[in-house]
């Protein structure tokens, strides 16, 4: 099967069945008598007994009876074709590949063979074979459905959109056009570069007589899943538009939205979806993370107070309270958020590192530390939790340098654009005097977040210890002109919006 994820929308059709065998075989005796004539009726009656186990699920049973067969009708494509189907249920699939190529040396012009020995093909993961055979099947059946549906699915796992597009539009073509056929037409203009294509298949689709928003959404969806965000927003607002009440449209533009760091656009579309749909929990989640990540955490504090009687025994509750009091610098009352989460679910990894990050802001380190190592413990893959035990470390003592350095090395190996972990490699290669190996590292930093105001306050102290003053003073008029425009955001950001309605 394709990985999850991808191509979803669809699945591999199942190996295509031939016609018995029987009919063959019995057609073999006509025009013979004596031996001749009694050699295929055995072969008949032991291919009735062979299908008889076969219906049954006796495949070993099965694979005797054609073995015993065959030994009398070796020349018989149908016998082998039978007997490539009951080593393909036994597993055998390398026996199975051989006899469907066996019946093809025989019989030349079964497209049945072809798309099966495709599939046999595609799960041993060869698919220039699996390709191969399906091209051949379909140069002698070019109508067959189910073999466009999977030649299409292996082109697109292979990445050759383009090439996908032929059996894709003959799928079209033969009345199959519905959801999947769309939206893997789409994901293949799309990926494929045609971006004029993808838009014109987006707009016939909304342009479908009884096209419902029921299918725009699972299209949505589909995109999603695909990396598609562009048109999985456009697919998004066209339903909003036509479906102002839709509960579940408002809901999925929002989350894409969110996920785009769009938070204000993210929060009018889950605040829609929660006032269509208020007994959600999940919409009333979402929308207080958008207000946590727009930083409206005091506003979002207020919704979360309105909803409590409705979510409030719920883990996800009490850890949006903790972020956003987190968000308020209120340390102490997200510490106790995310304690008593921790005491009911140790193994949350996210509320070990937040309660560590809680403890750091408090200036108690020591404590910030034993959490972020549980937080690794329970997940080794984050860069941020190396990143900030690194910090944790290099607070501490400046006898912790060289782990909290391997430590931040390890963090920059996960993820080689933590701004956060460069900048802290470079304050401990600061306090080790290996001030250009520092100075590079907060160039970087700074080349990706030119706002970051501490990074500029790290970067020009490294200019002046190495005795470069024009570049330090540079540093200098840098962080004036920040820290004024963060001063002005901060009195901008103290005008506060009007709650959403819960």
């Amino acid at each position: 099967m394709f990985k999850q994820g991808m191509f979803a929308h669809w699945i591999l059709v199942p190996l295509l069945a031939v016609s018995p065998a029987l009919s063959v075989s019995t057609r073999a005796a006509q025009g013979k008598s004596g031996a001749e004539t009694g050699s295929a009726q055995t072969v008949t009656a032991l291919t009735h007994q062979a299908q008889d186990d076969f219906k049954s699920g006796k495949y070993s049973e099965a694979r005797d009876q054609l073995h015993r067969a065959l030994k009398l009708a070796p020349n018989d494509p149908a016998l082998w074709t039978y007997l490539g189907l009951t080593d393909t249920q036994l597993n055998e699939v390398d026996s199975a590949i051989a006899d469907f190529e066996k019946a093809l040396s025989l019989e030349h012009d079964d497209p049945r063979t072809y798309f099966n020995l495709g599939l046999l093909y595609r799960g041993k993961g060869d698919a220039p074979k699996a390709i191969q055979a399906y091209q051949r099947g379909l140069a002698l059946d070019p109508d067959d459905g189910a073999a466009n549906q999977n030649y299409a699915l292996l082109l697109m796992e292979a990445g050759k959109f383009h090439e996908a597009l032929a059996p894709l539009a003959k799928l079209k073509a033969l009345n199959s056009s519905g959801l999947p056929v769309r939206v893997s037409l789409i994901e293949c203009y799309l990926k494929g570069g045609m971006q004029d294509d993808g838009e014109r298949e987006l707009k016939e689709f909304f342009e479908t007589p009884g096209a419902t928003s029921e299918e725009a959404l699972k299209l949505a969806k589909v995109l999603m899943e695909d990396q598609q965000p562009a048109a999985a927003r456009e697919v998004l607002e066209h339903v909003v538009q036509v479906s102002p009440d839709s509960a579940d449209a408002h809901a999925m533009l929002g989350l894409l939205l969110l996920n785009q760091g769009q938070f204000e656009h993210a929060t009018e579309q889950l605040g829609r979806a929660v006032q269509l749909a208020p007994e959600s929990a999940e919409y009333s989640m979402h929308l207080a993370e958008a207000l946590i990540l727009w930083k409206h955490c005091k506003v979002a504090l207020e919704f979360l107070a309105a909803v409590k009687d409705r979510f409030g025994s719920l883990p996800e509750y009490r850890y949006k309270v903790g972020l956003a009091y987190y968000g308020l610098f209120q340390y102490k009352r997200a510490i106790t958020e995310f304690e008593a989460i921790a005491r009911e679910q140790p193994n949350l990894d996210l509320v070990q590192f937040f309660l560590g990050n809680s403890y750091a802001a408090l200036g108690d380190v020591k404590t910030a530390e034993a959490y972020y190592r549980r937080a690794i413990a329970l997940n080794s893959g984050k860069a941020d939790y190396f990143s900030a035990l690194g910090q944790a470390l290099r607070k501490q003592s400046d006898d912790n340098i060289p782990e909290a350095i391997d430590d931040l090395r390890r963090a920059l190996r996960l993820d080689p654009t933590n701004v956060a972990a460069k900048q802290e490699l470079a304050l401990c290669y600061e306090k080790e005097g290996e001030y250009a190996q520092a100075q590079a590292l907060l160039e970087d930093v700074v080349e990706r977040q030119p706002e970051l105001l501490s990074a500029h306050v790290a970067l020009a102290r490294i200019y002046y210890r190495q005795k470069k003053k024009e570049e330090g003073d540079k540093e200098r008029t840098t962080i004036s002109k920040l820290e004024a425009r963060q001063q002005a955001q901060q009195s901008e950001a103290s005008r506060t919006p009007l709650s959403p309605n819960p």
